[in-house]
């Protein structure tokens, strides 16, 4: 029987389409259509599009679009100036720096671009979804001697690849089991006790809030213990 072989996954790329006055087509490429980033930290949306042919570029911005109100250049609304910086190239790519990212920037993010033609006019919906979210740490309050105890470093959305950093007592783990994004703490001792938060490499200044973790000293393990020597 010959068997299938399934073709590698295309890049994350969303291409949206219009016919314009001037026969060809406008396009607009967005890298991603939904970003997951960290309170405080800075993100970047990056975008690529295209016009027909006789029109110019008058003005290009990136906007939150608003139903039925004009779309306004995001840099030049006061919730956002100084956070925000527009980058752009020869190549037509055209990208969004947002920085020190709060929850209440949870929108969808367009760009906008104005031509020549007052009636040729291009927004690029849907545009990025950005969603913001803060690290914390899911564990038990106390774990007892001689068992395992599990610590995770939770988000309320997908971060891309990230890579979770883990702290005791403000100073970073590097000789505990680490898997993702879970702390696995094997045969618990009173050396376990501490308080705990996490991270996300490259931005290890946005740290989860600190979880105290006690231990109970189990009198049967000790006793196990004792006997063993």
């Amino acid at each position: 029987m010959r068997s299938l072989r399934m073709a590698p996954p295309l890049p994350l790329v969303f291409l949206l389409m219009t016919a314009g006055a001037f026969g060809t087509e406008w396009s607009v490429k967005y890298n991603q259509q939904e970003i997951c980033a960290l309170n405080g930290s800075t993100v970047f949306m990056n975008a690529t599009f295209t016009l027909p042919e006789g029109l110019t570029v008058n003005e290009i911005f990136w906007t939150i679009p608003v139903p039925g109100v004009e779309p306004t250049d995001l840099s030049k609304d006061p919730v956002y100036s100084g956070r925000v910086e527009c980058l752009t190239d020869d190549q037509k790519r055209f990208s969004l720096k947002l920085s020190d990212v709060m929850k209440k920037d949870e929108h969808q993010f367009c760009f906008r671009i104005i031509t020549n033609v007052e009636k040729e006019r291009w927004l690029g919906k849907p545009g990025v979804q950005l969603r913001v979210t803060e690290l914390h740490v899911e564990a038990p309050e106390e774990a007892t001697e001689g068992e395992t105890a599990d610590l995770t470093c939770k988000t309320t959305c997908s971060l891309t690849d990230p890579t979770f950093i883990w702290y005791k007592n403000g100073r970073p783990l590097t000789t505990k089991t680490i898997k993702n994004n879970q702390l696995h703490l094997q045969m618990v001792s009173s050396e376990d006790a501490g308080s705990y938060s996490c991270a996300v490499r490259g931005s290890q200044h946005l740290r989860s809030t600190a979880h105290s973790l006690r231990v109970r000293c189990e009198f049967n393990y000790f006793f196990k213990g004792k006997q063993q020597q």
